[in-house]
């Protein structure tokens, strides 16, 4: 191949991987501002980013499968058009029911393209930034459309330079897809509508009860197999269990850190969508710059250093920000942002090298393929667990504050929560505070947004602990050349 053409190659790879790099974030950031446009509950809000997440969720394990069976050329191009009519769907949504279809559509679309590149961190460490300016200078709608003129270029480049290979033939486990698929929405459906629906309700409990059966057919199914879908069979290996752990849990604690920080800034402190881009900089920028200070760690220590030191960043962060949130100062939360970030890169490289190293050469694609499908579905529940932890708590101390003060009837508690951020934001440009909210009750609603958020760092800050304490499994000195991607900052996003 040319020099030219190898240019023009990587043009369409980065096309590509640029809109899967900053789809959540430039979304994340624009959230507050859509829940005000278009009416949206709390759950609702919520649902817009799980729904992108369940569905890159799904579609992990078998979207290199669809490239086989059709070829990678044409699969890529049908999954760029299928990128493109998604989100021109979500940037003319009318309602919060339409966009969270185009988002679940979104999450199809980013694993069918299934391309990535370094080019592409640089979008991934300045998407937040990019919402902001779109979102406060344009519309919340125009953070959706970036991403198609992005996905024209990117399949007139490949249509003009690209040709399919041979197709591979390997058998393929279709029948364990429904499976996985029916497993993951049935555990993050009754864990985000639980406050609506009660836990104790039949469709919480049939639900929970269904996902059980699905994942555990699943199990059952691919152990007796020749070509699972998902070689669980790996987690044996207690390098690549602990690699895929950390991974994981990273990635669990990042996607509800982010979100419900940036929902806090916007809706207590009263940040701008572009003040709130800034804001989240001091997160993903040194996840950027540490992920090669990790990997570097990682060749000449111990590789329990880097991600010890990684892993015990990220939980002081998640607690930090406990503390820090109730000071109701967006100072003390960006410190901790900070200290995420540079925990967030010392935990990129390491943690894939020894899930990698752990495995057989020859299974390797294999084990790659199941770690980054393990970091995506923590991705959905992570945001679902922690969703759930702020639309419960959020939800009891709304109710105690509306039959304390008195004023408002209890009927008007979907309405409230939905007007809280209206209603700082009233607050701070002196102007009449919306929905009727008297406004010597804003200090207590945001309050209860304060303490809802605070729950939920906890929750994350647990289930990283866990990890961390993991990282002692690892024998001393456990490591593999030339496995896994290397320094790749590709991280969070």
């Amino acid at each position: 191949m040319s020099r030219r053409r190898r240019w023009w190659v990587l043009g369409v790879m980065t096309c590509a991987s640029s809109m899967i790099a900053i789809d959540v974030l430039v979304v994340l950031v624009a959230l507050p501002t859509i829940q005000r446009s278009l009416g949206t509950s709390t759950t609702g809000l919520q649902w817009v980013v799980t729904a992108y997440l369940l569905g890159f969720a799904c579609m992990s394990p078998i979207g290199g499968r669809v490239g086989d069976d059709l070829g990678h050329e044409r699969a890529f191009r049908l999954g760029t058009w299928l990128f493109v009519a998604a989100s021109l769907a979500a940037g003319l949504a009318q309602s919060e029911a339409w966009l969270i279809a185009a988002q679940g559509v979104g999450g199809e679309r980013g694993q069918a393209m299934g391309v990535s590149s370094s080019v592409s961190t640089l979008f991934y460490g300045m998407a937040p930034l990019i919402g902001g300016v779109l979102t406060s200078e344009l519309s919340w709608r125009a953070i959706f459309f970036v991403n198609p003129p992005l996905g024209i270029a990117a399949v007139a480049l490949v249509r003009l330079l690209l040709t399919d290979g041979p197709r591979r033939r390997d058998p393929v486990d279709w029948a364990s897809a429904p499976l996985l698929i029916d497993g993951l929405v049935c555990v993050v459906l009754p864990l985000t509508q639980a406050r609506h629906w009660r836990w104790s309700s039949a469709a919480v409990v049939s639900l929970l009860s269904v996902a059980a059966v699905s994942l555990t057919l699943l199990v059952v199914r691919g152990r007796r197999v020749s070509h699972p879908l998902l070689h669980l069979e790996l987690f044996r290996q207690r390098e690549f269990a602990v690699g895929t752990a950390v991974v994981s849990t990273v990635r669990f604690a990042f996607v509800g850190f982010a979100v419900s920080g940036v929902v806090w800034l916007q809706d207590v402190v009263g940040f701008s969508p572009f003040a709130a881009g800034l804001a989240v900089l001091p997160l993903t920028l040194p996840t950027m710059v540490c992920a090669l200070l990790g990997g570097r760690l990682y060749d000449r220590l111990d590789p329990r250093v880097p991600l010890g030191v990684g892993m015990g960043l990220c939980v002081a962060a998640l607690l930090g920000a406990t503390v820090a949130l109730h000071r109701q100062s967006s100072t003390w939360l960006l410190v901790c942002y900070g200290a995420m970030g540079v925990g967030m890169g010392l935990c990129v490289s390491p943690p894939w090298t020894t899930a990698l190293g752990g495995a057989a050469a020859r299974v390797r694609g294999r084990a790659a393929g199941v770690t980054q499908t393990a970091r995506e579905i923590s991705a959905a529940l992570g945001l679902a667990v922690m969703g759930a932890v702020v639309s419960h708590v959020l939800g009891g101390r709304l109710g105690q504050v509306l039959r304390q003060d008195g004023r408002l009837h209890p009927g008007r508690f979907d309405e409230v929560e939905r007007s809280i951020g209206k209603a700082v934001a009233a607050t701070q440009e002196g102007s009449r505070v919306s929905a009727g909210l008297p406004a010597d009750l804003v200090p207590a609603l945001k309050g209860a947004v304060t303490a809802a958020v605070s729950a939920a760092f906890s929750v994350g800050a647990a289930v990283l602990l866990v990890a961390a304490l993991a990282v002692v499994l690892l024998p001393r000195g456990a490591r593999s050349a030339g496995a896994g991607p290397g320094g790749r900052a590709d991280g969070p996003s």
